[in-house]
């Protein structure tokens, strides 16, 4: 079975909020600054900028913590820089392409998902002093990538019948299938196919790590500056998810916990993930329909997918000419 992937990033009031971020000044020398190479690409100090200063508004809109520092976000939004642009790179080979009207009816979704009209987005925008081709140059990228991920890994990630039978009747579901748990990770990754000694150098940063959320350091704090995945800027907020939505490789420890306890490191193909599971609840009664098994094959295919694009992105990384300058 096939997956198609939401493009719900796109569609929703978040995605309204963040790219209302102002575009960050840059003096005449910083335009022609380079910050890292990308095989045959570039990401330039102004490009770089103007993430950094989305990637504040977002974190705005989702959390009140305190923002990480000034360096901690220029490192962590240059590595989602440079994993954007390995897949668009991909992209251009493959032949992706969103035509301006494809591209039209996106932001008339999103405007319609924010009850204004696509004349009003655009006035918001431009209030908040982000051009309009340059908010939708951001949004042919999002569908871009959402498409590239499509071609590349949807259609070689499936859900057999026995493998939602085996879940449906696991211990673990039977036992929690009816809560949700918010979770934090954090993330030290190794490459696709990493060396003894590069496997082993993470575990040691991972311990490490850990050793010091033992010690009460705030996990928040470190997933910003240590971790490398994709919600580090979010102090690792994986958000309110069900059981089958959450790694198989961490659901089993996941049911055993309590709140505010942690866990790892654990060993997953991209890496060593620590968690930290901050609050459990119990679906109300209008969202029992986990039992239903369609609902359960969906969630475990999309838990799959986003493993698959991970791991994908990872491998990417490993194949690529990369030079960062930080």
């Amino acid at each position: 079975m096939k997956y198609i992937l939401m493009a719900c990033i796109l569609f929703n009031s978040l995605w309204f909020s963040v790219c209302f971020a102002k575009e960050a000044s840059a003096s005449p020398q910083s335009l022609d600054q380079m910050v890292a190479v990308v095989n045959d690409d570039l990401i330039t100090r102004t490009e770089l900028n103007r993430a950094i200063a989305a990637a504040k508004a977002q974190i705005t809109q989702v959390s009140a913590s305190t923002l990480p520092s000034d360096k901690t976000l220029e490192k962590q939004v240059l590595q989602q820089l440079i994993n954007k642009k390995l897949q668009l790179q991909m992209a251009s080979q493959a032949g992706i392409k969103v035509s301006n009207d494809e591209l039209d009816n996106a932001i008339q979704k999103i405007a319609a998902q924010n009850n204004i009209s696509t004349e009003e987005l655009y006035g918001h925008i431009q209030q908040e002093g982000l051009t309009t081709a340059s908010y939708r140059h951001e949004i042919r990228d999002q569908i871009t990538l959402q498409r590239l991920q499509q071609h590349e890994i949807a259609g070689k990630v499936t859900i057999t019948p026995e493998e939602v039978t085996a879940f449906m009747k696991s211990n673990s579901f039977r036992e929690n299938g009816t809560n949700e748990y918010r979770l934090q990770d954090i993330l030290i990754p190794t490459s696709d196919m990493p060396s003894p000694a590069e496997i082993a150098a993470a575990r040691t940063r991972a311990d490490s790590i850990l050793q010091k959320l033992h010690n009460g350091a705030n996990f928040t704090a470190l997933a910003k500056t240590e971790s490398r995945g994709d919600t580090a800027l979010q102090g690792g907020d994986l958000g309110w998810r069900k059981l089958p939505e959450i790694p198989s490789a961490f659901s089993d420890q996941i049911t055993d916990m309590k709140k505010h306890d942690l866990a790892g490191p654990i060993q997953t193909p991209n890496g060593f993930h620590i968690l930290y599971l901050t609050d459990v609840r119990k679906l109300d009664d209008s969202n029992k329909t986990l039992a239903d098994r369609k609902t359960v094959e969906s969630m475990l295919l999309q838990q799959k997918f986003e493993t698959a694009v991970q791991n994908w992105v990872s491998k990417l990384r490993s194949q690529a000419f990369i030079v960062a300058s930080n």
